[in-house]
């Protein structure tokens, strides 16, 4: 049995089902989220479907997450998507149900859930909702806007295409546009930033340090953020500029949290730098990680291990 026949069975053997993403979500974590729940909805009305997590205002134009009672975790199947370690889970309730069941397209590190599909070349969780979907589409059913949240995903973690894009990808994607949803006007969306995300934009290319090897990063204090007055916009934007510069090879956003620690957001062309996330609390796909620095002096650590991986690559 696949893991995907024993996720389905699991899906019609279960009342309840409540479905989790991970924390500070993205296209992806959201689309998915919202596409397995309309997909469920849609081919079994009768069944109680919830959707969980801290709501995100820059996201809302995709959906609203629910409160609910812990109750209603008691004999319930919990789904998390997108989420590779458990420490990631927004709403830590992910662990009361009876059954739980990991989707995710990162690596593997965590396999944790009784069931766990997981494809690491899968360009996005969403892409896996809708190959799940025509696996079984003699019992599944989907719907318009079941079919708008997963085209979103697909969309925001390739970067509009630009990454992790297969012809596998474009094939599912043809398939989600013969759905009746306003695609252009998701990627005029996801596409747009604020007039402080603007004058963020250009602050940002401004100070961004280029190292000798081509790794280029931003530091980003608590104060630098709260000058820009984004709001509820974040900084995620931010990332997808430091890699237009044609010399960049590899680059990173490290953004200062409350509590002072930094967000580490690690990107590459071409050279493998989820291991140095790895090092650093974090982890990811190969050439798009995540980490922790504690404080100034882990920062540089992690630039200077980037720097030098890069300059092993010039030199091979």
């Amino acid at each position: 049995m696949t893991a995907q026949t024993a996720i389905l069975a699991q899906i019609k053997a279960a009342h309840t089902i409540i479905i989790h993403r991970h924390q500070r979500p993205d296209p992806d974590a959201f689309g998915s989220q919202f596409g397995l729940a309309e997909l469920i909805k849609t081919s079994f009305p009768e069944k109680k479907v919830h959707v969980v997590g801290k709501s995100v205002p820059s996201m809302a134009w995709m959906g609203q997450m629910e409160k609910i009672p812990n109750s209603l975790y008691d004999d319930a199947l919990v789904i998390v998507t997108d989420t590779a370690n458990s420490p990631r889970v927004d709403d830590r309730r992910f662990e009361y149900g009876k059954v739980l069941v990991k989707i995710d397209h990162h690596p593997n590190d965590e396999p944790y859930g009784d069931y766990t599909w997981v494809i690491e070349n899968a360009s996005s969780t969403s892409a896996m909702i809708f190959s799940f979907y025509q696996e079984f589409s003699n019992e599944l059913k989907l719907s318009d806007k079941g079919a708008a949240f997963l085209y979103s995903g697909i969309v925001g973690d390739t970067g509009r295409f630009l990454y992790g894009t297969t012809s596998d990808t474009m094939n599912i994607v043809s398939e989600l546009m013969k759905f009746n949803f306003d695609w252009v006007k998701i990627n005029q969306q996801m596409d747009t930033i604020s007039l402080p995300a603007a004058k963020a934009s250009g602050f940002v290319y401004e100070n961004m340090v280029t190292t000798q090897y081509g790794f280029n990063y931003i530091i980003l204090t608590n104060e630098i953020v709260e000058n820009f007055k984004l709001g509820d916009f974040g900084t995620a934007f931010i990332v997808p500029l430091l890699g237009k510069v044609n010399t960049v090879r590899a680059w990173a956003v490290f953004e200062q949290q409350e509590d002072g620690y930094f967000r580490v957001r690690l990107r590459s062309r071409q050279v493998i730098i989820n291991e140095i996330a790895k090092r650093h609390g974090g982890g990811g796909h190969e050439f798009a990680a995540g980490a922790r620095a504690k404080n100034i002096d882990e920062i540089n650590d992690i630039i200077n291990e980037t720097d030098n991986l890069l300059k092993e690559q010039a030199e091979k």
